[in-house]
This record gives C-alpha cells, sequence and structure tokens, in this order.
C-alpha cells in the first residue's frame, strides 16, 4: 500500500538567533549592530508546533543561529520524530562532543551539516573567525568514527562548504578533507544573500563563470570520483529563467525564533526595520514577510490569504506543471516571452537566478 505523501516537504525553524562563530559572510555578524537575539520557547514550539509537525517530511532545526545552544534542541527533535519526521540541522561543529555524539546516533537523527570553511586553519578560521578548525575536525571524524563503530546510517553527514572568492581554491582539498575524515557527502553551496557591497564582490557565480573557476570545481569533481564521496555542486552559472528558487516557498515554509512563519530564511530575518541587500552591486533593501505567528494558529498561517498570494506568483511561473505550457514558452509562442515575475521580495534575490 503507497504511503501517503506529506502536504509539505520541509519545514525549517529557526530555533535560536544565537552564534559565536563569527562568520564574515553571515548578517548574525555583518549586520549585528541591529541583530535581535533569542531562542525559541519550548512551550511555543511544544503547544503551537509540534502538533502540526505531521504535514512535514523533513524538520529542519536551524536557521541563523547555532542550534546546538537551545537547550532544548533535543526535546525539539524528539518531538518532531515522534510526528513520524525525518530531523536534521546544521552545525559550526564546535557542540559536536562525545555525549552530544552519542545522543545523536541514540536518537537516530537522519541529517547532520557541519560547515567548514577551508583545509588549512588559516582560511577556515578567517572566514569562520571563532571557529578553531583543529578542534572542528576532530569532532567531525569523532562522530563519524562512532557511527562506523556502531554500524548505524544515521546521521547522514554532510560536509558543507561555502563556496567565495576568498576560499576557492580550498575546494579540491577541501574534498580530500572530507574524505579523510569519513564525511558521507560534500555539499558546495554560492553566497546569496550579500548584506554589504564588499560581500555583494564575495560571490564566485555569474553569468558566464570565469574558467579558472570551473576548473577548480572540475578539480573537485574529480577528486571526490577518485574517492568515492558523493559531491552535489550549486551551479555558478547563473540561469535567469529559474521559475521557483531552491528554497521552493510553495513546498517549504521557515519559522523563525519568533515564531513568525515565512517563506524561507532570508525573507525571516529578525532585524528591526528593512533589511539590507546588495544585488549584482546595487542596494536593493526588503521587507520581510510573514504569513503569521505560530501563536496565532501555525496551521492558519499555512492557509492563509498572505501565503497564497505569494505561493502563487511561483505557481505561475512554474510552466513546467503543463507540458504544453512548456512547449510554447520555449518555442516563444507562449504570447509573453519572459515569465511573470516572482513576488516583490524575491526579485532582487540571487537564488532567483538559480544558483
Amino acid at each position: 500500500m503507497p504511503i501517503k505523501k506529506r502536504p509539505f516537504g520541509v519545514v525549517q525553524i529557526e530555533v535560536t538567533s544565537r552564534c559565536g562563530t563569527g562568520c564574515v559572510f553571515c548578517p548574525h555578524d555583518a549586520l549585528s549592530d541591529r541583530w535581535v537575539e533569542g531562542d525559541l520557547p519550548l512551550g511555543l514550539y511544544s503547544e503551537s508546533i509540534a502538533p502540526h509537525l505531521n504535514l512535514f517530511e523533513l524538520v529542519y532545526l536551524q536557521g541563523w543561529g547555532e542550534p546546538m545552544l537551545h537547550p532544548h534542541l533535543w526535546e525539539m527533535l524528539e518531538m518532531a520524530q515522534q510526528q513520524g519526521c525525518q530531523t536534521g540541522f546544521t552545525t559550526n561543529g564546535t557542540y559536536l562532543q562525545d555525549d552530544q555524539n552519542r545522543r545523536l546516533l541514540d536518537m537516530g537523527v537522519n541529517l547532520i551539516s557541519v560547515s567548514f570553511a577551508g583545509t588549512v586553519a588559516s582560511v577556515h578560521e578567517s572566514l569562520r573567525t571563532k571557529s578553531e578548525f583543529t578542534k572542528l575536525c576532530r569532532n567531525f571524524e569523532n562522530l563519524a568514527n562512532l557511527k562506523r563503530k556502531n554500524g548505524v546510517t544515521n546521521p547522514w553527514l554532510e560536509l558543507h562548504f561555502l563556496m567565495t572568492r576568498t576560499n576557492l581554491t580550498e575546494f579540491p582539498s577541501l574534498v580530500e578533507l572530507a574524505a579523510s575524515l569519513g564525511a558521507d557527502e560534500v555539499v558546495a553551496t554560492n553566497l546569496t544573500y550579500s548584506p554589504s557591497i564588499t560581500l555583494d564582490h564575495q560571490h564566485v557565480f555569474g553569468e558566464e563563470p570565469l574558467l579558472e573557476d570551473m576548473e577548480i570545481v572540475n578539480q573537485a569533481k574529480m577528486n571526490a570520483e577518485r574517492l568515492n564521496i558523493p559531491l552535489r555542486i550549486y551551479p555558478l552559472k547563473e540561469e535567469p529563467n529559474t521559475a521557483v528558487c531552491d528554497s521552493d516557498p510553495v513546498n517549504t515554509v521557515y519559522v523563525n525564533h519568533r515564531g513568525e512563519v515565512t517563506p524561507c530564511v532570508y525573507l525571516g530575518l529578525t532585524l528591526d526595520g528593512q533589511i539590507p541587500r546588495f544585488y549584482q552591486g546595487e542596494s536593493h533593501p526588503f521587507d520581510t514577510v510573514s504569513f503569521g505567528n505560530v501563536c496565532d494558529g501555525f496551521t492558519v498561517a499555512l492557509d492563509g490569504v498572505e501565503r497564497e498570494k505569494f505561493v502563487s506568483a511561483f505557481k505561475r511561473r512554474n510552466v513546467g506543471k503543463s507540458p504544453l505550457a512548456m512547449f510554447s514558452y520555449l518555442a516563444g509562442d507562449s504570447g509573453d516571452n519572459e515569465l511573470s515575475p516572482p513576488p516583490i521580495a524575491c526579485q532582487h534575490c540571487y537564488k532567483m537566478l538559480g544558483i
């Protein structure tokens, strides 16, 4: 008997906006003078969020902070598992110590993504200024060894690498490092949000990627093939006709630590006032978007008018849902050679370039 698919793929929940890693490319530090720190209250989670988690396939407990700083992370994971959800989170790796590692295995958490910025301390610690590279490697390897010793498949250990102009040359050797530490997979993503003009010059993607950048990426691919480690790389070539970004607000929602139900981590930033954003070298500040607060009803926000208006813009763009519409679009016979615009808040977001 086929298993009925749940209405939503993923809910990403920011359990805390606190973090002490000091990443130079993160809005937590770039906008520190306006940053609102806080934890999602356990009571709000248990009463207003957990009862509705059976609507989602995956519960990912991470936003702009370090999830392992939350004093009730384990209870939150357990409540999600009780609803039959897969679980996971991204971490800076600082708190992946013996007791926590054993707990991750005992609970069967599905995915742990650990952030690396380079393969040597000088590079990694210049970008993640309060992260100790040697300790990070040791923590990751200890978790991988514990997993292998116990003969379990969970958690899937993802080594995450944010590609920037500063550290891209580290990419091929990072694949080798990941294999030596026991990672299950390497995922390389792009710097898609620039709160300052300086950071806007740090991304490596473009309309036509630089040849030398593609050579580095290809070397990383060859290393991954040689070492038999899965490697997933986000595109460096922009695709202006991207119908729906990979954040996929049609099938995914984000809940920040204030309990606001929002389309994604960017539009759910907990800053007061407009959010600074630079796009193609120009300033394009934006307002956050909220479909409602979970304290007023999680499903009320999910089924409400504000969310319907937001996702309808993407549904209109997704011509691929109709093969005939796609054929007409590609042939230029649709009467409109351009996709309808995404929501206003998304119109100067690099994610809409498919990167």
